[in-house]
C-alpha cells in the first residue's frame, strides 16, 4: 500500500485533531515573535548571513535538547528523503519569506504568508484523501478574510515583492503536507535538526546573491543583535519540532484555520 492510501484511509481521531490544532497554534506565534525580530535584523544585517548564524543557533539546540533527551541521533532517520524533502522546501520558504520582510512591511507580507492554508486545504483534499465540508472552507476563508481585515496592508504598490510571500505560501503547504510522510518511528527533533541543518547551509550558500553586504564584507553583529538571533533560534527551534508533531498527528484541512491563531499577537508585534 502506497503512503498516501495508508493516509488517506486512516480517519484521525477528534481528540487527536484537536491536539495537533494546539501545536500548530503555538507554532505559528513562535514564528511571528520570530518573524518580527528578523525584520529588526535586516535593518543592518543581511538575509543570507542572518539565516546561517540563526540556523547554526537552532542546529546546537537541536542537538543539546536530544542529548538532554539521551536519545541518539540516528542518520538514517535524519537523511530519510521526506525530512531531506521538507529541508529543501524550509530553504526555500525562509530565503522567500525573510526576503519579503526585507523589501516589505510586516503586514503586507504575513497577509499574502497567509494564503498557506487555503492552499494547504485544497492540497489535503486532493492529494491526501481527506474529507473538506462547509465547515472547514468556511473556517479557512473566515479566518483569510480575518487577516486582511486585521493585518490592514498598507495601500502602497509593493510590486514584484509580492510574489515572495506568495511563494512562500505555496512552499509552506507543501512542506506541512508532506509531514504527514514523516515515517512514525522517526523522532520529531531529528526531523527538526535535518531542517535546522539545511537552512543553515542554505543561508551560507546565498551569500552569492545578497547575503554579504555591498563590499562583499561579513557584517559583525553586535551585542542587540546576537540576542536577538539567539532568541529567534530558541523560538524556532521550538517551532520546528512543534509543527512537525502537529502535523505528523492532525489533518492538513483541520489544521489548516489553526494558523491563524497567531493574528492577534503579529498584529500587535507589527504595531
Amino acid at each position: 500500500m502506497s503512503p498516501r492510501a495508508s493516509i488517506a484511509a486512516a480517519p484521525v481521531p477528534f481528540a487527536d485533531n484537536l491536539r495537533a490544532a494546539g501545536l500548530v497554534a503555538l507554532t505559528m506565534s513562535l514564528f511571528a515573535v520570530s518573524d518580527t525580530l528578523v525584520k529588526t535584523l535586516f535593518e543592518r544585517l543581511p538575509v543570507g548571513q542572518v539565516m546561517a548564524l540563526r540556523g547554526l543557533g537552532i542546529t546546537l539546540l537541536l542537538l543539546g535538547f536530544l542529548w538532554l533527551r539521551k536519545r541518539r541521533l540516528v542518520l538514517a532517520h535524519a537523511l530519510d528523503r521526506v525530512s531531506l524533502g521538507r529541508a529543501v522546501l524550509e530553504v526555500a520558504v525562509a530565503y522567500a519569506f525573510f526576503k519579503s520582510l526585507e523589501l516589505m512591511p510586516l503586514a503586507d507580507a504575513t497577509v499574502l504568508l497567509f494564503a498557506a492554508p487555503i492552499i494547504m486545504t485544497l492540497a489535503g483534499s486532493l492529494f491526501l484523501g481527506e474529507q473538506v465540508g462547509p465547515r472547514r472552507w468556511a473556517a479557512v476563508l473566515i479566518g483569510f478574510a480575518g487577516v486582511v481585515l486585521v493585518a490592514g496592508p498598507g495601500n502602497h504598490d509593493v510590486g514584484v515583492a509580492a510574489l515572495l510571500p506568495l511563494t512562500a505560501a505555496f512552499l509552506v503547504a507543501g512542506r506541512d503536507l508532506i509531514t504527514r510522510f514523516v515515517p512514525a518511528d522517526h523522532d520529531s527533533t531529528t526531523v527538526a535538526l535535518t531542517t535546522a541543518v539545511a537552512v543553515t547551509i542554505g543561508g551560507w550558500l546565498s551569500w552569492p546573491l545578497g547575503g554579504l553586504d555591498l563590499a562583499g564584507h561579513w557584517l559583525w553583529p553586535s551585542a542587540g543583535e546576537w540576542l536577538l538571533i539567539g532568541v529567534s533560534a530558541g523560538l524556532i527551534g521550538t517551532a520546528y519540532n512543534t509543527v512537525v508533531v502537529g502535523y505528523r498527528l492532525g489533518e492538513a484541512s483541520f489544521l489548516a484555520p489553526f494558523r491563524y491563531a497567531s493574528i492577534p499577537l503579529a498584529s500587535l508585534l507589527s504595531w
